[in-house]
């Protein structure tokens, strides 16, 4: 295959508030489908074999924004979806602390594989299904096929160390922010991280979140 082009979807107003979304449905806001649009123009120009989508709204709507005008469909993906964060989801930080003290350091800090919000997925579950996600789409693509997944901070992880055979302790490792892009080029039994969390496209417009 040729390159991964992994985006993060579009700021939410939860993302501006620093609220944790999970598998809640929240849409774009403005600055968001700015983000996603200004992209777009990034990518001008380079063809994609592939589109995927997580199916939630705010990923699904920046999918379409960057893919606008391209005859490629997108194909959503429930294993993309961000972690299920159960009852911590629409909180803040400072909130899930407060109910719960020292759960946001076991889950982050100490990179505790297994630890899960109440009612939610853990990471070990996360990079599972985006495991699936890489095996079905390496299968369907061969060279020089370049992919477009469009996904949230946390499939965005996982898919970074999936795709580079990371050791899954380093999946806090990395930041992303609201569509910053990453890419990842295929090579004879390797792959390479060619860009990671580009925001130049943005031209002064405030990044989302990391939630």
């Amino acid at each position: 295959m040729g390159n991964w082009y992994l985006v993060r979807h579009g700021e939410t107003d939860w993302n501006k508030t620093g609220r944790t979304q999970g598998h809640e449905d929240v849409p774009l806001n403005a600055t968001g489908r700015r983000q996603a649009e200004l992209l777009a123009k990034g990518l001008d120009g380079i063809e994609f074999a592939g589109i995927y989508s997580s199916d939630l709204g705010r990923t699904l709507e920046s999918a379409r924004l960057i893919a606008a005008g391209r005859e490629t469909a997108i194909a959503t993906d429930p294993d993309l979806r961000e972690f299920a964060y159960g009852t911590w989801e629409g909180l803040t930080m400072a909130e899930i602390e407060a109910r719960h003290p020292g759960a946001l350091a076991e889950r982050i800090d100490a990179g505790n594989q297994d630890f899960a919000a109440p009612g939610g997925e853990n990471t070990a579950q996360v990079l599972a299904r985006v495991r699936r996600f890489c095996v079905r789409v390496a299968m369907r693509h061969g060279s020089p096929d370049n992919v477009l997944v469009v996904a949230h901070g946390g499939s965005i992880r996982a898919l970074v160390v999936c795709l580079l055979d990371l050791a899954d302790a380093d999946f806090w490792r990395f930041q992303v922010d609201c569509t910053g892009l990453a890419v990842i080029s295929d090579h004879p039994g390797s792959r390479v991280l060619e860009r990671w969390n580009d925001t130049s496209h943005l031209a002064g417009l405030d990044g989302g979140s990391p939630v």
